[in-house]
């Protein structure tokens, strides 16, 4: 039984038997929801749609020219039929009219002289109500049945099989926030091929259903059956309700996964901030998430580049906003990126940068700063061809003992400041192992005094350069990064070695000091980095 009452459940009331349809037969399905009497030709004004129009036939016999215009505006006011009596004052119904009523699929009922109107009015509201108090009643059933799935968290695979059931269909949904699609208990052949197709495709093929609120679109009913799927008034009962249901199961596990998330964050945000004293706690707590801590582990910091100084330059909330939304977006895509590698990412997110807890393994151990140094490099090339930002990586040093991340965390944090220094700022990876002299120059290098050295060594090297336009700095960053190895360096620079021995002399002369003595050479060495810090 449908929701709504039709004209043809109303004809079948034994309480009407004796009516007789004579027009307009292939809409007896017309909703009825009440019933009204027709005492003039343009009742309209008083009336709200799916009514039987009650007439005795007497303003046909005064007006018979009305008689087809009104068949007219009783369908174009929804009007759901004409119950007359024609034996009383027009005893044949004209052809026109019968014509225009067939014409128009409007049902037109003989009704027999005995019944008195309040016979027809009195048995048809009774039926109605009835029937409206029954889909009342099943919906409600359908609406418990529902909210008790997502009451008792029996998740989305049990809507969706309830839901085919009271349909009667095979079907899926594809949960749009969640990315992911479920079947129907009754899978087929169309399972494997359904799963390779994009959510467009699959709209544009199958006739479907939006699950949403306003104008937030959740995911879609898609109906399965070659055939289509025609959404009546049961079926459209049965969908608003899912669509409830539906709505509180995403808004559940969001809920949930948030508070989930939150705790996580406090625990990782406890461990690299040393607010943990105790391994037993950690232990404790890290089992919670599945997470065993018992190698060695370093902390992995990516943070983007300039943010906060974009930040302080907007004026208004809505460009806030949607910088905000980009840095949300930036850490999402380190995340899905780290996930590539780790099943279960240790992480914690702040506004414009993220830590990464990362565990050597069986699979790293041998060379860890080389896969470190390409996991950052890696991160930051997705990074940057994603976003309109770029980001700094740093890693702090391995600990063995996880009650020391927070050391590896502060290590982390100042190979991105040093390296912010060395490489100005930009899209760099920096392991703080290997930043050898910077860590103790960090913490001088601006002092007056650190600046009047690093000159005094380089002041002719520099006057030199600029003079002639020669590369004598250079060539002396090259001898050093390669150890003092003239021929290596030759090949660094692609020049040739006696051009190398030449301009070695040379800079030996400006820096007025022998560099074959040890101490000479770490002096000029400091003033070298110290130079870079500052440039």
């Amino acid at each position: 039984m449908g929701n709504e009452t039709s004209v043809r459940d109303i004809l079948n009331n034994p309480q009407f038997e004796g009516m007789t349809v004579i027009a307009g037969e292939n809409g007896l399905d017309r909703v009825v929801r009440s019933i009204t009497v027709m005492d003039a030709p343009d009742p309209f004004p008083w009336t709200n749609g799916y009514e039987i129009v009650l007439c005795s036939g007497y303003i046909f016999k005064i007006n018979p020219d009305q008689f087809v215009n009104t068949i007219q505006k009783l369908h174009d006011n929804g009007m759901s039929s004409l119950f007359i009596k024609l034996s009383r004052f027009i005893k044949i119904l004209p052809d026109d009219v019968k014509q225009k009523a067939d014409e128009l699929n409007f049902p037109i009922i003989d009704v027999p002289f005995r019944f008195a109107f309040i016979d027809v009015i009195n048995p048809a509201l009774i039926q109605i109500i009835d029937h409206q108090s029954e889909s009342l009643k099943l919906s409600e059933e359908i609406n418990n049945r529902f909210s008790n799935i997502v009451i008792n968290n029996e998740g989305m695979q049990v809507i969706i099989d309830v839901l085919s059931d009271l349909l009667k269909e095979n079907l899926m949904y594809y949960d749009l926030h969640f990315q992911k699609m479920y079947f129907s208990n009754n899978k087929n052949h169309m399972y494997e091929n359904m799963k390779k197709m994009n959510i467009k495709s699959i709209l544009e093929e199958f006739d479907n259903y939006r699950i949403g609120v306003n104008i937030e679109t959740y995911g879609y009913i898609i109906f399965l059956n070659e055939n289509g799927f025609t959404i009546d008034s049961d079926a459209n009962n049965a969908l608003s309700h899912v669509n409830t249901a539906i709505i509180l199961d995403v808004q559940k596990k969001i809920s949930s996964m948030q508070i989930k998330e939150r705790h996580r964050n406090e625990f990782v945000q406890d461990l690299i901030m040393n607010n943990i004293k105790f391994k037993d706690e950690i232990k404790s707590r890290a089992s919670i998430y599945g997470w065993d801590f018992s190698g060695s582990i370093c902390a992995m910091v990516v943070d983007i580049d300039d943010f906060k100084e974009e930040y302080l330059k907007l004026e208004n909330k809505s460009s806030i906003d949607k910088l905000e939304n980009e840095s949300k977006k930036i850490l999402q895509t380190c995340v899905d990126f780290m996930k590539i590698t780790y099943n279960d990412t240790v992480y914690v997110k702040f506004s414009d940068r993220i830590v990464f807890l990362i565990q050597q393994d069986d699979k790293n151990e041998s060379d860890f700063d080389n896969y470190v140094k390409k996991l950052g490099d890696d991160l930051r090339a997705v990074i940057s061809s994603k976003h309109k930002f770029t980001a700094t990586v740093g890693f702090g040093s391995i600990k063995s003992d996880v009650m020391e991340t927070h050391k590896s965390y502060e290590e982390a944090n100042l190979s991105i400041k040093i390296g912010r220094v060395i490489h100005k700022g930009h899209d760099a990876t920096i392991l703080y192992e290997k930043l050898g002299v910077y860590r103790l120059l960090y913490t001088i290098y601006k002092n007056e005094e650190t600046k009047i050295f690093y000159k005094e060594k380089l002041s002719g090297i520099l006057d030199h350069d600029e003079n002639y336009n020669s590369e004598l700095l250079k060539t002396l960053i090259c001898i050093i990064d390669n150890d003092w190895n003239l021929k290596n360096s030759a090949k660094d620079m692609f020049i040739h070695y006696n051009t190398m021995k030449y301009r070695y002399k040379k800079i030996c002369e400006l820096v007025d000091d022998d560099l074959t003595d040890y101490e000479s050479k770490v002096n000029v060495l400091l003033a070298v980095r110290i130079y870079q810090m500052f440039d």
